[in-house]
């Protein structure tokens, strides 16, 4: 369902609707806050067969990607809710730069204590923007980048 159009049905989708509200708007004005407040310290992200793990690590590949590429944004699009703690989303990369550019992509969030535990997301890494200064700070394998 459209994000604006979403009406959880009790109360864990109701914060957890809050949350992905929220995540949206720190990744595209704050990516400390965006850490910090909406990851949990033990978060685990997989995207493209990389892997994320906390709080210092994630912060490192969100610095990268913006450092990148300071224009991009992300705008979520549909929310699903599924059982208690998961949250799917349709959302899309932007880049205020090229005002034509579009990449969709898929994220699966799992919410423990009011943050995301766990966030599978499943992208083109070629279409994201600023995605190459990520590379360094990811786990081995994903992104293009060959195991040692």
């Amino acid at each position: 369902m459209r994000i604006d159009q979403v009406e959880p049905q009790n109360e864990a989708q109701r914060e957890q609707l809050r949350l992905v509200r929220h995540w949206e708007q720190t990744y595209n004005t704050d990516v400390g806050r965006l850490v910090r407040e909406c990851y949990a310290p033990d978060a685990h992200l997989c995207f493209n067969s990389a892997e994320v793990r906390g709080h210092e690590q994630l912060l490192r590949v969100c610095e990268g990607v913006f450092g990148a590429c300071p224009t991009r944004r992300m705008r979520v699009d549909h929310v699903h809710f599924s059982g208690v703690d998961t949250v799917i989303l349709e959302a899309a990369i932007l880049d205020l730069a090229q005002p034509e550019f579009y990449s969709p992509f898929c994220t699966i969030l799992t919410v423990r204590d009011g943050r995301i535990a766990t966030d599978r997301t499943y992208l083109e890494p070629t279409r994201w923007p600023g995605l190459a200064g990520a590379v360094a700070h990811v786990s081995p394998g994903g992104l293009g980048r060959k195991d040692p």
